[in-house]
C-alpha cells in the first residue's frame, strides 16, 4: 500500500475538505461567459408567484434550456444557488439572521438606536407602524430599499458564487465578511439582496422541491445523487441531457456518501413482524442510540460521513495520523482489506463505567485531544459491509454480507465492535431480547431477514425495527398550562404562533405565602384553529426578559427550546390539551423529559389552571409506560374503556356578539347577508360603535357573526384606519371582502342595497375587483370616475365583456412587456397558450419534499431585466393529465427520498407548520382503492364524483406534505372516506383499528385543516 499526502487542512477544522484522491470530476463543459443575477432573481420570483406545479416546472426547463443555448451546458453555478441546501462544496458561513443583522447595521450605516435597526434584530416581532415580520430577508430588503441608490445591479451568478465561497472561507472571521457583504451591497439592488440572504440562509421559498430541480435538469439526477450526495458530481457528470447512467453507476462509490437503507416499522403484533420473515430464522440486533455513519477506507485513507451526507473525517481522522477514531482502527484491518465501505452507529464509549454514553456528548467526546486512556472515546459499531475490494455487495443477501464483515476486521474495544446480534425465529425470542434491552435502557431492536438486499435510501419490510411504543395503542393527552411563546415566522408571522407549556411543580415544598412554580415541559405549534390564535394573541403577554425571567416558571439551563419571546402569568394563562406519540427524555425542558410529535386538541376553557397535570404525574405516567405497552403486545386482556360522554361545546365569551333582544326588525334590505363587525382598536368608542352598528344589519334583516368564512354574502365591516392583526390574517386569505360601514349607513338611508364601488372597500377580494360595479363612480367621485372611465376605455379594446380573469391578468402580463427595455426583451419571452393550465397539474416528482414554500410577504418588485426568452415554454411537454392521475389513483411516488414515518428520528419532534399534512399518510377509499384490496364495493350513483373529488383530495394532500398510500402500508396515518358512500366503512375500521394513530375521518378534514392552516381533532370529522 502506498502511503497517501498528509491531509491539507487541520482535522479538527469544520472547513470543507477537498474531495479525495480518489474522487475526481469529469472536466465540466465551459461556458462562454456568465449571466446576471438579477435574471436569476427574476426566476426565483416568478417560480415563488407562480401556483401550479406544472407551470413552475416548464419556467425551469425553459430557463435551464437558454441557459444553454446562450452561456453554455455548465450549470453548476446555478444550481448552487437553487439548491443552497445541498452544496456540499461551501460549508457554513456563520451567518444566521442575527448576525446578518449586527452586520447590515454596521454596513449601512444605521444607529443602534434607529427604529430599523431594532426591526432588524428583533425581525420576527410585529410592530403597529410596520405589517412585515416573520420573514428576516423581507424586512432586510425594506430597511435597504429605504436607503439603497442601486437601480440596476452589476453583479452577476459567478461573481456571486466567488464571493458566497469567499464568506464561507472567512466564517466566523467577522470583520472580513463585513468587508465582503459591503461589496454585496454597494453592486446589488435591494430585491437581489434579500435573494442573496434567502441563499447564505439556506431557506430558499421558491415552492420547488429539490427532486423537481434534479428532474428538470436531468432524468438520472435524483439517482446519482442518492448515490454520491455530490451537487458538483451531479452537474458535471449529467451535463448532457442525452447521456444515461448505467446500473452500475446508481450504486455505492468509495468516498462518496450514500443514502442508507432505513428500517420499517411494525404496525401490529411482534407476532406479524415474524410472520414476515417468512418461518426463517432471522437476525435480532439491538437499536443503537448513536448517529448513523457510514466509513469508507482505501489504503490508509479513510473517509465519515453521516446519514444526511454530513462530513465527519475531520473529526474521526483521515489519516492514521489524525482525528479521534482512525489512528487506533487502521490495524483492527486485515491485511488483505485494500478497499471497503461499513455501515453502522457512532456511540460514545466511557471505559469507567463500561457502558454507552448519551447521544448528545459525540461531538464533545471526537473533539477531546487530551487522548487520555480513562476519557470518553467514540466508538463504531458495525452492522453492515457493503463494499470490499472494488466490489459492490449491495445485492448479497443480509447473511452473506455479516459472514464477511466479521472476516476484515478484528473488533478493538471501546474503538470498533460489531453491533450485539442474536438470531431468533419466534416472537418469544423478541421478546425475551426486549427485556434485557428495556433493562440496560436500550431504545429497541431491528429484525432483519438473512436473504435481503441491501436498498439505497429503501425501506421495506426485510428490516423491521421494534420498539416498545410500537407494540401499543400509541398516545399520550395531557392537560398543561400554557406559560410562554415564541413569534410565528412567514404565514404565521405577527404574534404568537408557538406555545410553551409546562406542568405544575408538586414536587417541592412551598411556604404559606409562596407562588407555586411550574416546569417547562413541552412546545407546541400545531392544531390550533385560526379562531384559537385570535383569542391567544389577545392575551396580556409580556416580554421575555433572558436576564430576568419569569419567577414561577422553572426552566432548563441549557437550549432555548422552553424560552420564549413572550409569557404570560398564570392568572392570565388558561389549559390546553395535548396529545402526542409518546413521553422522551429530553435536556431542553426543566421536567427532564418532553413529548414527540405533540399537537393542541383543544383548549380546555372547562378547566382552571388548577386543573394543570402536576410533574408527578407525569413520572408515574412514565413509569406505568413500557408495563403497560408490553403486556398489551403480550396478549394480555385490556380493560374495556370507559364510556365518555362528550361536553356539548359552547362559544367563548370573545366570540359572543351583542345581544339582540328587543330590537325590531324594520327592513330587510340585508336579508341574505351576514356580516362581521370589528372594533377599530384606536377609537375610544370602539366597542360601542361595533354594538351600535351590529343592531342597525340586525334591524333591516342582516345577520351578524363573529369569525369570517369563506360563504357567499359574507362581509367584515370595519372604519379604521390601522390593520389590525386579526383582520389582517382575513385580508392574506383573499377569500372575504372587507368593507367600510359607509355602505351600510349609505345603504340604510337609500332603502336599498347600493352599489359596492370601490370607495366602500377597505379590502377588496380579487373576485370583488373583477365586477363592474366596484369601478362604478357616483358624482361625488371626480377623480376616480375620470380614471375609471379611461379604465374601461382601455378595457373596451382589449377585452370583451365576458373575458375572464385569467385573460385580464395575460394582458397586465402584456403591458409591462411593452414597457420594458427592448434590448433584453428575448429573456422574457413566455408562451401564452401555457398560461391556461389546469391548477390540477402535480407531478411524480413533486411529492418528495424538501422544506421549501411560498412566502406571503415577498411582493413582486419592477425587474431590470427581463426573463421571457429564459422562461419560453415548449408547447410539446406532456401533458400534465397523466401524473394528477397517478396521483388521484393512490398511487405512492417511486422515488424513495420522503420520509414520513413518525418518529423515524430523533430531529423528527414536531409536525411542520408550513407543510400541515407532512409525517402523515392518507388512503383514500374510492373503488378503485377498495378492489385493489378486495374490500366488497357497492353500486354508488355518486361514484364519478366520489372519484374527483379524491383527485382533488389527493393533490392537496401532496401539495401539503402528505403523502397517498396504500392500506396495508405501515406509515398509514389517516383513513379518509366521502360521506356518500360509507359502505365500507366498518371493514376499513376492521383493517385498520391499530395504532389508534390511524384516523378514520370523511373528506372534509382535509378541507377545514386546510382552511384553518393547522391539524384539527379528528374527532370532528369521524364518519
Amino acid at each position: 500500500m502506498q502511503p497517501t499526502s498528509a491531509p491539507t487542512s487541520r482535522p479538527q477544522s469544520p472547513a470543507a475538505d477537498p474531495p479525495p484522491a480518489s474522487q475526481s470530476y469529469p472536466e465540466p463543459p465551459h461556458n462562454i461567459s456568465s449571466a446576471p443575477f438579477g435574471i436569476l432573481v427574476g426566476l426565483f420570483e416568478k417560480l415563488q408567484s407562480e401556483r401550479k406545479q406544472d407551470r413552475r416546472r416548464k419556467l425551469l426547463d425553459a430557463w435551464f434550456t437558454h441557459w444553454r443555448q446562450e452561456k453554455g451546458y455548465d450549470l453548476y453555478p446555478v444550481l448552487r444557488l437553487l439548491l443552497p441546501q445541498k452544496d456540499r462544496e461551501r460549508a457554513v458561513y456563520g451567518l444566521k439572521e442575527k448576525n446578518l443583522a449586527k452586520t447590515y447595521i454596521k454596513l449601512i450605516p444605521l444607529g443602534m438606536r434607529d427604529p430599523d435597526a431594532i426591526r432588524l434584530l428583533n425581525w420576527k416581532r410585529p410592530t403597529e407602524r410596520e405589517a412585515t415580520s416573520g420573514d428576516f430577508s423581507t424586512v432586510l430588503y425594506e430597511v435597504v430599499s429605504k436607503r439603497s441608490s442601486v437601480i440596476e445591479g452589476s453583479m452577476s451568478i459567478d461573481d456571486l458564487n466567488d464571493i458566497l465561497d469567499e464568506l464561507s472561507k472567512n466564517c466566523g472571521k467577522h470583520d472580513l465578511q463585513s468587508k465582503i457583504l459591503q461589496r454585496v451591497y454597494n453592486r446589488t439592488t435591494p430585491e437581489e439582496q434579500r435573494w442573496i440572504v434567502r441563499i447564505i440562509l439556506k431557506d430558499m421559498v421558491i415552492s420547488v422541491k429539490e427532486t423537481t430541480i434534479f428532474s428538470v435538469f436531468h432524468p438520472d439526477a435524483q439517482d446519482l445523487y442518492n448515490t454520491c450526495s455530490d451537487l458538483k458530481k451531479v452537474a458535471y457528470e449529467l451535463w448532457d441531457v442525452h447521456h444515461r447512467l448505467n446500473a452500475s453507476d446508481k450504486t455505492v462509490q468509495l468516498f462518496h456518501a450514500f443514502a442508507p437503507m432505513l428500517c420499517q416499522r411494525p404496525t401490529k403484533k411482534i407476532e406479524e413482524t415474524v410472520r414476515e420473515m417468512g418461518g426463517s430464522e432471522f437476525f435480532i440486533e439491538e437499536k443503537l442510540d448513536g448517529e448513523r455513519i457510514q466509513l469508507h477506507k482505501r489504503g490508509n485513507e479513510y473517509f465519515y460521513c453521516s446519514r444526511k451526507g454530513k462530513d465527519y473525517t475531520y473529526l474521526y481522522g483521515k489519516h492514521v495520523g489524525s482525528g479521534s477514531l482512525t489512528p487506533y482502527v487502521d490495524k483492527a484491518f486485515d491485511p488483505r482489506v485494500e478497499e471497503i465501505i461499513l455501515d453502522g452507529e457512532m456511540l460514545v464509549w466511557d471505559p469507567v463505567s463500561e457502558r454507552n454514553l448519551p447521544f448528545g456528548t459525540l461531538k464533545t467526546a471526537a473533539l477531546d485531544k487530551s487522548k487520555k486512556e480513562h476519557n470518553p472515546r467514540p466508538c463504531f459499531k458495525i452492522f453492515d459491509l457493503l463494499y470490499l475490494n472494488g466490489q459492490s455487495l449491495l445485492h448479497r443477501s443480509t447473511a452473506f454480507r455479516k459472514k464477511n464483515m466479521r472476516s476484515c476486521l478484528k473488533e478493538v474495544q471501546g474503538r470498533i465492535e460489531f453491533a450485539v446480534e442474536y438470531k431468533g425465529k419466534t416472537a418469544k425470542d423478541i421478546r425475551e431480547r426486549m427485556d434485557e434491552v428495556m433493562a440496560s435502557r436500550g431504545e429497541g431492536l431491528v429484525i432483519k431477514h438473512p436473504l435481503s438486499k441491501y436498498v439505497l435510501n429503501g425501506r421495506n419490510r426485510d428490516w423491521i425495527k421494534v420498539k416498545p411504543e410500537y407494540m401499543d395503542n400509541m398516545g399520550e393527552t395531557v392537560d398543561v398550562i400554557v406559560v410562554a411563546g415564541n413569534y410565528g415566522t412567514r404565514k404565521r408571522s405577527g404574534g404568537v404562533s408557538t406555545l410553551v407549556c409546562a406542568v405544575f411543580d408538586d414536587q417541592r415544598s412551598y411556604d404559606d405565602d409562596e407562588d407555586l412554580k411550574y416546569r417547562t415541559f413541552v412546545r407546541i405549534g400545531t392544531g390550533l384553529s385560526f379562531a384559537d390564535y385570535v383569542w391567544i394573541r389577545s392575551k396580556p403577554w409580556k416580554p421575555w426578559d433572558p436576564n430576568n425571567p419569569p419567577a414561577f416558571l422553572e426552566t432548563a439551563k441549557r437550549g432555548q427550546d422552553d424560552k420564549g419571546d413572550l409569557y404570560l402569568n398564570p392568572e392570565d394563562s388558561f389549559i390546553i390539551k395535548v396529545k402526542a406519540a409518546e413521553i422522551t427524555p429530553s435536556d431542553q425542558y426543566h421536567m427532564g423529559f418532553t413529548m414527540r410529535f405533540p399537537r393542541a386538541l383543544s383548549i380546555r376553557d372547562d378547566l382552571s389552571i388548577g386543573d394543570c397535570m402536576s410533574s408527578s404525574a407525569v413520572l408515574e405516567s412514565l413509569r406505568t409506560e413500557r408495563k403497560r405497552k408490553m403486556e398489551g403486545d403480550a396478549g394480555v386482556q385490556k380493560k374495556k374503556k370507559r364510556k365518555i360522554t362528550v361536553k356539548k361545546p359552547s362559544v367563548l365569551p370573545q366570540y359572543q356578539g351583542p345581544k339582540m333582544d328587543g330590537v325590531p326588525v324594520e327592513s330587510d334590505i340585508f336579508e341574505g347577508m351576514k356580516f362581521v363587525v370589528m372594533s377599530d382598536p384606536k377609537s375610544r368608542t370602539g366597542e360601542e360603535d361595533k354594538k351600535t352598528l351590529s343592531k342597525l344589519i340586525y334591524a333591516n334583516g342582516g345577520a351578524c357573526a363573529q369569525i369570517a368564512t369563506n360563504q357567499p354574502e359574507c362581509f367584515v365591516v370595519y372604519g379604521g384606519t390601522v390593520t389590525p392583526y386579526d383582520l389582517k390574517l382575513i385580508m392574506n386569505k383573499g377569500l372575504v371582502d372587507v368593507i367600510k360601514p359607509r355602505w351600510i349607513t349609505d345603504s340604510i338611508e337609500a332603502g336599498e342595497k347600493v352599489p359596492m364601488m370601490k370607495k366602500y372597500f377597505f379590502h377588496a377580494t380579487d373576485t370583488r375587483k373583477a365586477m363592474e360595479e366596484y369601478d362604478e363612480v357616483d358624482d361625488e367621485d371626480e377623480e376616480p370616475r375620470a380614471a375609471s372611465a379611461a379604465a374601461k376605455a382601455t378595457a373596451s379594446i382589449t377585452k370583451d365583456e365576458d373575458v375572464e380573469m385569467a385573460e385580464s391578468e395575460s394582458k397586465e402580463e402584456e403591458v409591462k412587456e411593452e414597457e420594458m427595455d427592448p434590448a433584453l426583451a428575448e429573456w422574457f419571452k413566455v408562451d401564452r397558450k401555457d398560461a391556461g393550465l389546469d391548477d390540477d397539474s402535480v407531478t411524480e416528482e413533486d411529492s418528495v419534499t424538501e422544506n421549501d414554500s411560498n412566502n406571503e410577504d415577498a411582493k413582486d418588485e419592477p425587474e431590470v431585466v427581463d426573463l421571457e426568452e429564459w422562461l419560453e415554454v415548449k408547447k410539446d411537454d406532456a401533458s400534465p393529465e397523466a401524473a394528477i392521475s397517478s396521483k388521484a389513483a393512490g398511487k405512492q411516488p417511486e422515488k424513495k427520498d420522503v420520509d414520513v414515518k413518525m418518529g423515524e428520528t430523533e430531529e423528527d419532534m414536531e409536525y411542520d407548520q408550513e407543510h400541515i399534512f407532512k409525517h402523515l399518510c392518507f388512503y383514500l377509499d374510492s373503488t378503485e382503492n377498495a378492489k385493489k384490496n378486495g374490500i366488497t364495493v357497492k353500486p354508488s350513483k355518486h361514484e364519478k364524483d366520489i372519484h374527483k373529488n379524491f383527485g382533488e383530495l389527493a393533490k392537496l394532500i401532496i401539495e401539503n406534505g402528505g403523502r397517498i398510500v396504500d392500506l396495508d402500508e405501515p406509515k398509514l396515518t389517516h383513513v379518509v372516506i366521502d360521506k356518500r358512500d360509507e359502505s365500507r366503512r366498518l371493514e376499513l375500521i376492521k383493517r385498520t383499528s391499530k395504532p389508534k394513530r390511524r384516523h378514520l375521518v370523511i373528506s372534509e378534514f382535509i378541507h377545514a385543516c386546510l382552511d384553518e392552516g393547522t391539524l384539527l381533532d379528528e374527532d370532528e370529522f369521524v364518519p
